[in-house]
């Protein structure tokens, strides 16, 4: 009796440790934007938040006081066709006030989101690869940092020790460390974007 008692105790405690945390945010939240330099539909800062943000990790502290929200472990955050992996993802929120009709409401609003660890990003149209991510999204704008931080577009490929990218102006910034050079590959034919 005490072994069956043993073994129902081990398995929900194994269980309790696979438990995963789902996170969704339902305010109009933007994390789409990080599309890498720009589909134009956002690159003018008109923010479409209608999809959900889910974010799925193993564990999740928050701190109200400081507002943000930590994801530790297998993180994995979607809104539609938008998708980051990290073993760490942190979001940084503050109170704002919104106007709807004739009323006023305070929603939270996400202002940065940092990915850190093994950081994998896919657009749908642009792939990414970096140890960090940092994106700002009152200015919109994106940072990759870590040696051989990497954008990839259909073949077409830069790599740098950190790249900037400005969703408004839709400019891109590749940078090296001392003693590296940036790398770009570039197919004809692939750089099917215009720039007006």
């Amino acid at each position: 009796m005490k072994t069956h008692h043993h073994h129902k105790a081990a398995l929900c405690r194994g269980w309790i440790r696979k438990i995963k945390v789902m996170f969704i945010f339902l305010t109009p939240m933007v994390l789409t934007t990080v599309a890498i330099a720009g589909d134009q539909s956002q690159a003018n800062g008109n923010l479409t938040g209608d999809e959900q943000i889910q974010i799925v990790a193993d564990k999740l502290i928050t701190n109200d006081e400081q507002k943000v929200a930590h994801f530790i472990g297998n993180v994995h955050a979607s809104q539609g066709a938008f998708i980051i992996t990290s073993e760490h993802l942190e979001i940084f929120y503050q109170t704002v006030t919104v106007a709807i009709g004739e009323q006023t409401t305070r929603q939270e609003s996400i202002k940065q989101v940092v990915a850190s660890d093994n950081v994998h990003v896919d657009t749908g149209k642009y792939t990414a690869k970096t140890d960090r991510l940092e994106y700002d999204l009152e200015t919109q704008v994106i940072v990759l940092i870590g040696e051989d931080s990497t954008i990839k577009s259909k073949k077409n490929i830069l790599t740098g020790s950190k790249i900037t990218i400005d969703r408004k102006s839709g400019q891109m910034k590749v940078e090296s460390q001392p003693q590296q050079q940036v790398k770009a590959i570039f197919y004809p034919g692939q750089n099917t974007e215009k720039k007006e």
